[in-house]
């Protein structure tokens, strides 16, 4: 039986932590410092999240159809209709701009129907791939005909992160190097890149680098960037990833109460968390204008959607988990013969 991996639940409940927070803080009142946290959070959680989902990403017909695709339609129309009935006269019933948070489900689909591509055992090609989908993510940003549309321009911005999560899962070898180091020289490494990410952050801060140049979904020319710019956020982006997989990770191996519960339970935390996000945008902004009011909100959020009951009743709906039960049951019915004997 294989052994829980419980650094990676609770690096998963920091990372949605901080998808709900950063998104509380679009709709915040004003209050010091609000921007640069907004900021911070967004120059490296979602390249992050990509990087966890492709290490635990594989190939599965049924899992893809029943526990990405339909759900996709499913919360598309939701959503969509949700908001148009608040009252958002921008918001209408459709599929092809996946809306909101659900382009991160919609790139999940593309990059695991990707996978048999992706997938190689020779580090040579890995690299190879990873370098053409830099250069890929780099160029998106010239073309202003790749926008929301099909999230087209965030599923070449943020392919790097999800190649890089598949490959670093199966690098055995290059794991067992690092374990294998001396603990003076993997304590010199991650100060460096430490030293590194702080001068990175920075040095965006200071360029005046905004959230909207980090969503991956903006050409250079519409927000007045350079692609020099998308590279410096991309090193930042990845430095973090490797303080948190590298650095905290191999700390992070026991049951932190509470946090690795709602870590396990993240998937109601991110489908869920959108409709009362926009219920206080255009119903409710007072209740998020203060700072405490917005921790608050925050942490209601993520302990009501994150505990188990919901998270299993949002697995059996929309994870396929009432496929899974289906398949299992016919399988089952099948292996009985007509007098009861297996």
């Amino acid at each position: 039986m294989k052994t829980r991996e419980y650094q990676y639940d609770n690096i998963r409940f920091l990372l949605m932590a901080l998808v709900v927070l950063g998104h509380l803080l679009e709709i915040a009142g004003e209050f010091p410092h609000r921007e640069l946290l907004y900021a911070l959070i967004y120059s490296f959680h979602m390249p992050a999240f990509l990087f966890l989902s492709g290490m635990f990403a594989r190939f599965d017909r049924a899992k893809w159809l029943f526990g990405m695709a339909l759900p996709y339609l499913l919360l598309q129309w939701l959503y969509t209709a949700f908001v148009e009935k608040l009252g958002d006269p921008w918001v209408h019933v459709q599929f092809s701009r996946p809306y909101w948070i659900l382009w991160y489900l919609f790139v999940l689909m593309v990059y695991t129907l990707l996978l048999p591509v992706y997938d190689t055992p020779s580090p040579v090609k890995q690299g190879l791939m990873v370098a053409a989908s830099v250069v890929l993510a780099l160029l998106a940003g010239f073309d202003k005909s790749i926008d929301y549309q099909w999230s087209a321009s965030r599923i070449i911005a943020f392919q790097p992160w999800f190649l890089l999560g598949y490959y670093f899962r199966r690098a055995e070898g290059l794991r067992e190097r690092w374990k294998g180091a001396g603990r003076t020289f993997r304590g010199m490494i991650l100060g460096l890149v430490t030293l590194c990410c702080v001068g990175l952050e920075w040095l965006l801060l200071r360029q005046g680098v905004t959230a909207k140049m980090m969503l991956g979904a903006y050409g250079y020319e519409d927000l007045g960037y350079r692609w020099q710019t998308r590279g410096l956020i991309m090193c930042c982006a990845a430095c973090v990833i490797f303080l948190l997989f590298v650095g905290l990770a191999p700390r992070l191996k026991c049951r932190i109460p509470v946090i690795t519960v709602l870590g396990q339970n993240t998937l109601p935390i991110y489908l869920l968390h959108g409709f009362f996000f926009h219920l206080f945008r255009l119903k409710y902004p007072w209740l998020v204008a203060q700072p405490w009011q917005v921790l608050l909100v925050w942490a209601g959020l993520l302990l009501l959607l994150g505990n188990p009951v919901v998270g299993s009743c949002t697995d059996f709906l929309l994870g396929g988990g009432w496929y899974r039960l289906l398949q299992t049951r016919f399988t089952c019915g099948r292996s009985i013969a007509p007098g009861g004997k297996i």
